[in-house]
């Protein structure tokens, strides 16, 4: 049967980091590489989906049965594609507008949002646009079929790309001691990005009842960085909590760059001996969401990846009401989408107290 969903999977439609050249020229057929894109396969959402720890295992529906395949981009016009006031034109002009990718890009679309009413601006959004960052071959395709634009090779964009020690088109990195102290273990991401954004309890059910994005989620979160490993280091991460036919609870956890970036970096204090690490080092269980008085608040600050010990509330729908319930099975977690967990020696040396001395 075909279920028209709206795609809540992120892994294929979120941006990793806002850094890179601008859209470089390529000398391939651009025709022929779009089709192997992201952008046109959404092999990224297929991936995650169906994995062997996916949501499928959860739902039972089938990627191929989903409505999410059909939000993606068909061809070139839709983004290139404008009317003029001799009929309809080709424009690279319009490509290369933030507010283009923002159409589709609803997760970065909601991050700026918030942080706009919060009184908080990126630095890489001051001045800048996604395509200074996001080259043609990441939006274009190259030929290769990528399961996932967290795929090895998949994306150009990284700080390094603009930040540098030796002249580079951004601002130095600056030659301190966080910087040297943590170069071969942190992403930049982990202490420049200022919180994550989730679009957090996507009920199946509701969504597929009423087809309706905005009924399905409980809320969208932006208060606390969750952390996680990927490709050999710290970075940013998020997570989202889905709960499926007969509330079954599902959280997936992915590595994810929310577009809040902060110019200064966390200070030591902000990460090591907290609240949050000081319970997952101790194998206590930490709850970053509340529910009380009918509203659902979560905590601030750093939060590292344990999934075991990570204890996150699930809402059901009641007369139009998110109310939280008891889940009957232990939540299906998911890993297989390159995010990684702290082990025991690595939360040890977060829970040990730090103080930056210039």
């Amino acid at each position: 049967m075909r279920i028209g969903l709206f795609c809540f999977l992120f892994l294929a439609g979120a941006c990793l980091l806002m850094t890179g050249p601008t859209l470089a020229k390529d000398s391939a057929d651009t025709e022929k590489c779009f089709a192997t894109s992201l952008h046109h396969t959404t092999r990224g959402m297929e991936h995650w989906y169906d994995a062997k720890d996916g949501f499928s295992a959860v739902t039972g529906v089938p990627y191929k049965d989903l409505g999410c395949k059909n939000c993606h981009v068909t061809s070139c016009n839709d983004c290139h594609l404008v009317k003029t006031e001799k009929g309809y034109a080709y424009s690279t002009e319009k490509a290369k507008k933030s507010e283009t990718c923002l159409k589709c890009h609803s997760r970065e679309k909601a991050t700026l949002s918030m942080d706009k009413a919060r009184g908080f601006e990126s630095v890489h959004m001051t001045k800048m646009s996604c395509s200074e960052c996001h080259s043609q071959r990441e939006v274009h395709g190259d030929g290769t079929c990528y399961e996932s634009m967290r795929a090895p090779g998949a994306l150009d964009t990284k700080c390094t790309n603009c930040h540098t020690q030796d002249g580079g088109e951004g601002p130095d990195v600056p030659d301190s001691k966080s910087h040297k102290i943590h170069t071969e273990k942190l992403d930049c991401t982990a202490c420049h990005v200022s919180n994550t954004m989730t679009c957090y309890n996507c009920h199946f059910g509701v969504l597929k009842e009423t087809g309706k994005k905005s009924e399905s989620f409980a809320a969208k979160a932006k208060d606390f960085l969750l952390l996680v490993k990927y490709d050999g280091k710290v970075t940013s991460g998020t997570l989202q909590t889905l709960v499926g036919p007969d509330n079954y609870p599902f959280v997936t956890y992915v590595p994810y760059l929310t577009h809040s970036i902060m110019a200064e970096g966390r200070t030591c204090e902000q990460c090591h001996a907290t609240e949050a690490v000081s319970a997952l080092a101790k194998g206590e269980k930490y709850a970053p969401g509340i529910v009380q008085d009918g509203k659902l608040s979560f905590k601030k600050g750093v939060i590292p990846l344990v999934p075991d010990l990570l204890d996150w509330p699930f809402l059901e729908k009641k007369k139009g009401a998110w109310v939280p319930f008891t889940p009957i099975n232990k939540p299906m977690v998911q890993l297989g989408v390159y995010a990684e967990p702290f082990n025991t020696d690595e939360l040890k040396k977060m829970n040990t107290k730090q103080t930056y001395t210039p």
